[in-house]
């Protein structure tokens, strides 16, 4: 099943869906104001299953693991400026194969 929604979406649009999207499979909280703060977060705690999740999103994006912490309190991802600069306004091909969200849900719906 093809994507054709995420065809006119950003990278940096396509990350804060999909923080949303993962916070909310697994229970938590999600912040995606990264303008005022240069960061994304989920809330509430931190579990194996969920930072697994936020790595494989962050790997299909271009955003590298050592921009992802995690704690007690949840899940970081820190944009960096170079990542903001060039990649965020690009825009996100599909592979059908992203393993961070659910199979029944479409990107960005």
């Amino acid at each position: 099943m093809s994507n054709q929604k995420v065809f006119d979406m950003r990278k940096i649009d396509v990350l804060c869906w999909g923080v949303e999207h993962i916070a909310s499979n697994h229970g938590f909280g999600a912040s995606i104001n990264y303008e005022e703060s240069g960061e994304l977060c989920i809330y509430g705690g931190c579990n194996v299953p969920t930072l697994s999740d936020v790595r494989m999103l962050c790997s299909d994006l271009g955003i590298g693991s050592e921009n992802i912490e995690s704690s007690e309190f949840g899940i970081d991802i820190w944009l960096t400026c170079e990542w903001y600069e060039e990649q965020a306004e690009q825009e996100y091909k599909p592979t059908d194969m992203e393993m961070w969200k659910r199979h029944d849900v479409q990107i960005g719906s």
